[in-house]
C-alpha cells in the first residue's frame, strides 16, 4: 500500500508550469515558491534581475519528494513578463536537468538522471493575486534518460519519452483553504527505449499514445502541507484533498527482446500491444480513498524463441472500481470492490496446447464481479505507522515483523454479483452476510444463493480430453450433489445459510 509518493506526482506534474501567480511577474514567481514549499518542496534561486517589466530569475533548484524516489530540478532560467492587460507571460529556459534519487525496494541507493526539453513553452496568468488562471502552451516536452546508477554501479538506459501539442488550464483559489483545478491536453505522447540489464538481456521498445487528457482539483489545508510524504494522514486531516482524471485515445506499444536464459541459453523474442482506449481516476480525502479504472478493445501477442507457440489474447473491455475508508471511526463505513472483464478469448496456439479437437466452448468469456459492504477502520489507513505495517508485511521474510492487526474490521458483506461465464458454463452468485452481535465475520449469519449451468457437461468434456482424470471427475460430480440440487437441463442452484449458533445449511441440509 505504497501511496506516499501521489503528492509526489501532483507537484512534479505541474512543475513545468508556472505556480499560482498574480497579475505582475514579481509576484507570479512569489507565489510559485510559495506553493512548492506548501508541499514539501524547497525552491532556491541563484540570482533574480529586474529590468522593466521583465523579471529574470535564474539558477533555480527545486527539490523533493520521498526516501524511495527524490527529485532534483535545475531550471537555468525562467523570464516572467508583463505583457500588458493584467496578463503575465512565463517562459521556461528551453532545457531543463534533474536528478531522481533514492533508495529501491531492495535497499540499494540510486540515482536517475534526466534531461526535460521545452522548445517554444509559454504560459500566461491573468486574474487577481486571489483567484489566478494560467493558460499553458507547451509544443513540445523531451523528457530523456541516459543511464541509472545503483550502489555506484552505471548501467545504460536510453530512454525517451516524448509529448507533443500540450494546451490547457490551471487555475488557483487563494484562501483558508487554498483551491486549485487543472486540465491539460496532449496530442500524442510517445516513447522509445534500448535498455541492456546487468545479465546482459537487450529490450528494445516504442510506443505512443493518442489524445491523453489529464484533469483535477485539490484542496490544500489552511497551514499549507508540512512535508505531505511524510504524514498524508495529518494533511488528510487538516483538510486535503484531491481528484483525479486521465484519458487516452489509442495506445500502441511494440519491443523485442535478445539474451540468454537461465541455462546459458541463446533467447529471444517480440511482442506487441495495442489498445483502443483507457481512462483512470482516484480521489482522496479524509472521508475515504477510491481507484477506478477502465479499458477499452484490446490485444496482446508474445514470441519467443523459448516458447512453443505464440501466446496472444484479446479483451474487449475491462474496469475496476475500488473505494475504502480512510479514517478511524466507531461507526461503520461503506467501502465498494467492482470488477468487469469483457470478451476475453485466448489465440488457438493456446486452445490447441490442452484442446487440439476443439471439444471445448471458445466463445469469449466475461467475469463480474460487485461486492459492497460496510467496515469498521480500526486504524488510520494513511498514518504512518499503519502504512509502515503494509510495507513491513508485504517484504518477504518479514511478515513477523508487522502489526498482526489490520486496518479493517468488517461489519457486514453484499455479494450483489459474481458472474462467469467461460467454456459452456456460466456461475452465479449473491447474497449477503454479517457479523452476529457477539462476534465477527469468521462466523457470518446470512445467505448465499447460486446458479450453476452447463457445470455437468464442462466436467465430462474436462474428463473426456484427459484433463481431469475420472476419478476426480466422479468425486467433483459427488460434492456438487452435497451442495447444489438440479433445476433442469444441466442446471443446478444451491442455497447456503449460515445461522446465528455458527450452523451452515445448504439447500435446507444442515452441513454444519
Amino acid at each position: 500500500m505504497n501511496l506516499r509518493l501521489t503528492s509526489s506526482a501532483l507537484a512534479l506534474a505541474a512543475m513545468t508550469a508556472p505556480a499560482f501567480a498574480d497579475v505582475t511577474p514579481e509576484q507570479v514567481w512569489q507565489s510559485w515558491v510559495e506553493y512548492y514549499q506548501s508541499v514539501g518542496y524547497s525552491v532556491s534561486e541563484g540570482k533574480r534581475e529586474a529590468a522593466g517589466d521583465t523579471l529574470t530569475v535564474s539558477e533555480i533548484t527545486v527539490k523533493g519528494g520521498t526516501p524511495e524516489g527524490r527529485v532534483d530540478l535545475t531550471i537555468p532560467q525562467i523570464v516572467l513578463s508583463d505583457i500588458g492587460d493584467g496578463k503575465v507571460r512565463t517562459v521556461y529556459a528551453d532545457q531543463m536537468t534533474g536528478q531522481v534519487h533514492g533508495v529501491n525496494p531492495e535497499g540499494a541507493k540510486y540515482a536517475l538522471p534526466f534531461t526535460i526539453d521545452l522548445p517554444g513553452n509559454t504560459a500566461v496568468t491573468s486574474g487577481a493575486i486571489e483567484d489566478m488562471t494560467h493558460e499553458l502552451n507547451y509544443p513540445t516536452i523531451d523528457i530523456t534518460l541516459s543511464s541509472i546508477t545503483t550502489e555506484d554501479k552505471e548501467t545504460k538506459l536510453p530512454v525517451k519519452i516524448g509529448l507533443a501539442d500540450s494546451v490547457g488550464t490551471m487555475h488557483f483559489v487563494a484562501g483558508t483553504p487554498a483551491k486549485y483545478d487543472y486540465d491539460v491536453k496532449t496530442g500524442k505522447v510517445t516513447f522509445t527505449g534500448d535498455i541492456t540489464s546487468e545479465d546482459d538481456v537487450n529490450v528494445k521498445f516504442d510506443g505512443s499514445i493518442e489524445g491523453v487528457a489529464t484533469s483535477g482539483d485539490m484542496v490544500v489545508p489552511a497551514d499549507g502541507i508540512a512535508d505531505i510524504s511524510k504524514d498524508m494522514n495529518a494533511a488528510l486531516k487538516a483538510g486535503l484533498a484531491m481528484n483525479g482524471l486521465a484519458k487516452a485515445g489509442a495506445l500502441a506499444v511494440s519491443f523485442e527482446f535478445s539474451g540468454t536464459d537461465e541455462y546459458d541459453q541463446p533467447t529471444s523474442g517480440s511482442g506487441k500491444y495495442d489498445g483502443k482506449g483507457l481512462d483512470f481516476s482516484f480521489s482522496l480525502s479524509s472521508e475515504g480513498v477510491s481507484y477506478q479504472a477502465g479499458t477499452d478493445a484490446n490485444t496482446f501477442e508474445l514470441a519467443s524463441s523459448n516458447l512453443p507457440f505464440p501466446i496472444n489474447y484479446a479483451i474487449e473491455s475491462s474496469s475496476f472500481d475500488v473505494q475504502l475508508p480512510a479514517m478511524k471511526s466507531d461507526e461503520a463505513q461503506p467501502f465498494k470492490f467492482t470488477y468487469s472483464l469483457t470478451g476475453l478469448t485466448l489465440g488457438d496456439a493456446i486452445w490447441n496446447l490442452f484442446d487440439a479437437q476443439g471439444q471445448l466452448p471458445r466463445d469469449p468469456a466475461t467475469l463480474d464481479i460487485d461486492v459492497t459492504g460496510t467496515m469498521k477502520v480500526i486504524k488510520d489507513l494513511f498514518d504512518p505507522a499503519t502504512m509502515a505495517d503494509a510495507d513491513t508485511s508485504s517484504d518477504e521474510g518479514a511478515g513477523d515483523m508487522a502489526s498482526d492487526e489490520p486496518p479493517f474490521e468488517p461489519i457486514d458483506l453484499t455479494i450483489n454479483q459474481v458472474a462467469l461465464n467461460a467454456l459452456g458454463a456460466k456461475i452465479h452468485a449473491e447474497g449477503a452476510l454479517k457479523a452476529p452481535e457477539s462476534g465477527d465475520m469468521t462466523t457470518p449469519v446470512g445467505e448465499l444463493n447460486a446458479s450453476y449451468e452447463g457445470v455437468n457437461g464442462l466436467i465430462d468434456k474436462l474428463s473426456t480430453i484427459g484433463l481431469i482424470p475420472e476419478d476426480q471427475a466422479m468425486s467433483v460430480r459427488m460434492m456438487m450433489a452435497m451442495f447444489a440440487k438440479p433445476v433442469g437441463d444441466d442446471k443446478l442452484e444451491t442455497k447456503l445459510e449460515f445461522k446465528e449458533d455458527g450452523s451452515i445449511f445448504a439447500n435446507g441440509q444442515q452441513i454444519k
